[in-house]
């Protein structure tokens, strides 16, 4: 871009002498003149836009990498070793909903069952090792299989982002298949409601980014 601009600005300022050297009249050469002109303006218009973009690019970007590196260093708290077991959950805990739920998400985000498409609200309670009636009393709030549902969907739409940066030279299909999605229209779907913006535009503002580094 910058080029352009240095190369457009050279133009107009040999503008002048070329065209009266070549013989045209002054309406002509004014005309060339003014078209010059308004290249350069619109060439420094886009410089100066590209420039804020992808500053608030970057800013977002690091944002969202700071906001899942928090989300590793507190699962990495709550490791299970230092979590007690469902059993001295139920029987000891005051908040047996939320030590249950800080459990079932760090070992979730740890071994990623997710990455299964067919893995839903049966499958984790499985996982868990605790019966479907026992989940939802463990956790109340999914209770319904389709809230269940959107959990699952928001921990792959996590993991598709680490994934994003990570390998930006994957195709949002390729990813979508890795996390667990069953189709680029659902991981869509999910990873705009996480982040507020589709995969496939993360992907390309990455792209970019690493263009211009």
């Amino acid at each position: 871009m910058n080029n352009r601009i240095i190369s457009s600005t050279l133009m107009f300022i040999l503008a002048s002498p070329f065209c009266y050297a070549s013989g045209y009249t002054l309406a002509v050469a004014n005309s060339i003149i003014v078209a010059l002109v308004v290249i350069v303006i619109a060439l420094i218009a886009m410089g100066c836009y590209s420039i804020h973009y992808n500053k608030v690019l970057s800013q977002r970007n690091e944002q969202l990498r700071r906001i899942l590196t928090a989300l590793d260093d507190y699962r990495a708290l709550v490791s299970d070793d230092a979590l007690a077991t469902v059993e001295q959950i139920e029987v000891k805990a005051k908040e047996p909903e939320q030590s249950f739920f800080v459990k079932m998400d760090t070992r979730v985000n740890k071994e990623r069952p997710f990455a299964d498409p067919d893995f839903d609200q049966a499958a984790l309670a499985a996982f868990m090792d605790v019966t479907p009636e026992a989940f939802c009393q463990l956790v109340p709030r999914y209770a319904d299989p389709a809230r269940t549902l959107d959990y699952i969907n928001s921990l792959r739409a996590e993991y598709a982002a680490k994934m994003l940066m990570e390998h930006p030279a994957y195709t949002a299909a390729d990813i979508a298949g890795q996390c667990g999605f069953r189709d680029t229209a659902a991981f869509n779907k999910a990873f705009r409601f996480s982040f507020g913006i589709t995969p496939t535009d993360y992907l390309s503002d990455m792209n970019r980014m690493f263009k211009n580094n």
